[in-house]
Formats: C-alpha cells, sequence, structure tokens
C-alpha cells in the first residue's frame, strides 16, 4: 500500500525510521478501522435479519403482557385482598410494568398504565379508614421488601406506615428501586465484561500507550499548522466536484467534500491526514519535530478510540449488540434456528399470559396464584441464604 509521505525536516537522518513508525500506526488504524467496520455491519445485518422475524412477536407477547397487567389491575380495589397479598399484588403489577418497559420492541404505553395503577391506588385507599399498624405487620412488610430487593431498605417506621396508608407512594417507591437496581446490575455486567478485555491488559493488541501527554493530541494548536493548510487546500482542489464530468465520481467527491468541510469545522487534523492517506497517497508532508509528535499522538489516540468503540460494541447494552451477544453464535443455519425457536417461544408465553387472564377470574383464584409466588420467592431467598450448605459438605 502507497501512504502519504511525512518527512520530518528537523531530523532528516532519521526520518526513515520515523517513517516506518508512522507507518505502522496508520496501518493499525487502518486495520482497526476496517475491523470495526466488519463487527458494525455484522450487527446490523443480523439486526435487520433479527427484526422481521421477531419483531412482531415482540408485540404479540407485549400486548398479552399489557392485557396481564390491566386483568391484575382490576384486582386492586378488591378489599378482600390484603396485608402481604396486597404488596405482592402491587409488586407483580410493578414487575410487569418494568418487563414490558426494558422490551425494546414494546408498543405499550407503560405510562398510560402506571396513571391508571396510581389512581386506582388513591381511589382504594380513599375507601380505606386509617388503621393502626401493629409492629408485626411492619416487620412484616420490612421482610417482604427484603425478599422484593435483596436487601434491607432504609425506611423508617414512620416511612412504611405513610406508604400503607398512601399505595400511591409504595408504587412509586418500588418503581425507583427497580429502575436504580436495573442500572445498577447492567453497569456491573458491562464493567465485568469489559475489564477483562480492556487495550490496557494486552490480550492481543499490538499497540501500547507511549504517550500521557495531558495535551490534547488533535490541539486547534495542529490543525492550524501551515502544513496543515496547504494539505487542506490541495485535498479540496483535488477532491472538488465541480472539476468531475461523470456523474458517479461527482456524487462521490461531492459527499468527500462534506467530510473535508466537516473536518475543517471540527479543527480535526487527524481526519485530514486520514484522507490525505487515501486520496494523496504520493504528497509528501513537511512537518517539524513538534507536529510529528502531535501526529504520533493523535494516530495513537485514534487507536485508542477505536478499540474503545469496538468493545461498545460488543458489550454495550444497545438493542443491537444485545440481540447479537443473545442469539448470533454460531454459523447462519444455527442462527436461524435459534431466532425460529425464539420467535416460538413468545408465542406460548403469550399464550400462556392470555390463558392465565381467562382462568384467573376471582378473588380466590388469584390469591392461589400470588401465594405461590410468596412461596417461590421464599424458596429462592433460602436458596440465596444457603439454608442448605449443610446437606452438600
Amino acid at each position: 500500500m502507497t501512504l502519504m509521505t511525512i518527512i520530518d525536516n528537523s531530523e532528516l537522518n532519521k526520518s526513515n525510521k520515523q517513517s516506518q513508525k508512522l507507518e505502522k500506526l496508520w496501518l493499525d488504524v487502518e486495520k482497526k478501522q476496517a475491523r470495526n467496520q466488519r463487527y458494525r455491519a455484522k450487527l446490523e445485518g443480523f439486526y435487520e435479519e433479527f427484526k422481521p422475524l421477531i419483531e412482531s412477536k415482540e408485540h404479540v407477547v407485549c400486548a398479552a403482557t399489557g392485557k396481564w397487567v390491566q386483568h391484575l389491575l382490576t384486582f386492586v380495589p378488591r378489599k378482600t385482598i390484603k396485608g402481604n397479598q396486597r404488596v405482592e399484588l402491587y409488586g407483580w403489577i410493578e414487575e410487569e410494568l418494568t418487563i414490558l418497559e426494558a422490551n425494546p420492541f414494546n408498543p405499550i404505553s407503560t405510562t398510560d398504565l402506571r396513571e391508571f395503577f396510581t389512581s386506582l391506588l388513591i381511589d382504594f385507599q380513599s375507601t380505606m379508614p386509617k388503621q393502626t399498624v401493629s409492629d408485626e405487620e411492619l416487620e412484616a412488610l420490612r421482610e417482604d421488601l427484603f425478599g422484593m430487593f435483596g436487601e434491607w431498605l432504609p425506611l423508617s417506621n414512620e416511612e412504611l406506615i405513610d406508604m400503607i396508608h398512601h399505595p400511591e407512594r409504595f408504587q412509586a417507591y418500588i418503581h425507583d428501586m427497580l429502575s436504580q437496581s436495573n442500572n445498577a446490575e447492567a453497569q456491573d455486567e458491562h464493567q465485568d465484561d469489559v475489564e477483562w478485555d480492556e487495550p490496557g491488559w494486552d490480550m492481543g493488541d499490538d499497540f501500547s500507550f507511549e504517550n500521557d501527554d495531558s495535551e490534547l493530541p488533535m490541539s486547534t494548536a495542529l490543525f492550524e499548522d501551515k502544513a496543515m493548510t496547504k494539505l487542506y487546500r490541495q485535498l479540496a482542489n483535488q477532491l472538488h466536484p465541480d472539476k468531475e464530468q461523470d456523474p458517479a465520481q461527482k456524487a462521490l467527491k461531492k459527499d468527500l467534500m462534506q467530510l473535508l468541510s466537516q473536518a475543517k469545522k471540527d479543527k480535526d487534523a487527524l481526519a485530514l491526514l486520514m484522507m490525505a492517506q487515501e486520496h494523496l497517497p504520493e504528497y509528501k508532508l513537511i512537518a517539524d519535530e513538534d507536529m510529528i509528535k502531535r501526529v504520533e499522538a493523535a494516530l495513537y489516540s485514534k487507536i485508542a478510540l477505536l478499540n474503545q468503540d469496538h468493545q461498545f460494541m460488543q458489550h454495550g447494552n444497545d438493542i443491537k449488540s444485545e440481540i447479537w451477544r443473545r442469539f448470533g453464535g454460531g454459523g447462519k443455519a444455527s442462527r436461524a434456528k435459534t431466532l425460529q425457536q425464539y420467535g416460538d417461544l413468545l408465542i406460548i408465553e403469550a399464550e400462556a399470559l392470555y390463558a392465565k387472564i381467562n382462568n384467573v377470574t376471582t378473588v380466590q383464584a388469584l390469591r392461589e396464584q400470588l401465594s405461590q409466588r410468596m412461596h417461590q420467592q421464599e424458596l429462592n431467598d433460602m436458596m440465596g441464604f444457603g439454608m442448605f450448605e449443610d446437606f452438600l459438605d
């Protein structure tokens, strides 16, 4: 590959060595750009494959979940649901709303559902006389909250009593706590994934930072260097669309001129240099020692940013990355099979929700469901606390 030559006019006897170093950095940048483009194309391609196959089925299960939430809300005004079971009912509604909000394909307005939920809580509370809350009831509520969040919450007795008397505040508190918990878990998972594969751990990357200069490599001083001004003019002359007769080339150069103008607007000297590498391969840029160091630092910085971008695509929580991590393993046939199976499961899930709507029609039936949930939570807590460790010794 032919690269634009950068000559250090202050140390001509070392220019060959310096040129080789810069050439290696340029090639490293291009290699990592190509890698990122391939990975991004893979994410984009699989997302386009995923969307028409799965999106409509995600809508089906979201619609079913919304109907199930609406069905659960019909039980909120029922005064015969009391104590821990009422707390469990509120927690169940909150859980289903959170599931809907976490689904990137969700077409259901959870805002409307939440507002309706709050209005039901207010209406229900207005019909209930203020009652004395015993210490045993407060302790039971604390234990329920511990089972829900896995930690003892810093709530005073007065705050708990206020939530009991104002269920809409209790619902809002649960929503805030679940949101914080989900955000913290997502950050922890991202950190766990990234910390073992950061560029600084030298796990296969063929570069390391040799600069710890607090000065930004893409500073205005570098961009406004006379050599960069001359380079900009050469690029503008080379890429000007008015000099092209061929319509396709004219359109291409129009796009390139827009990139060049953006680089000028951003004072992005490295962008100019990278465009020159491609479009002015025979150009010789005369640079002093300070400029050489800045270019070198800029290349190291660019490599670091490219690696950071690659890490984000691999471990980020955007929808395309998550879909690829979950369903993108194996070959094309394997991925197609996985998507088919997942789509089938979504339909089964939706059908199960509609079946529950049809079956859970009385308070007694709902109580049984609530008791099952509470019992399962107790089992989960026992396992979490290691209650059965003695049997494993």
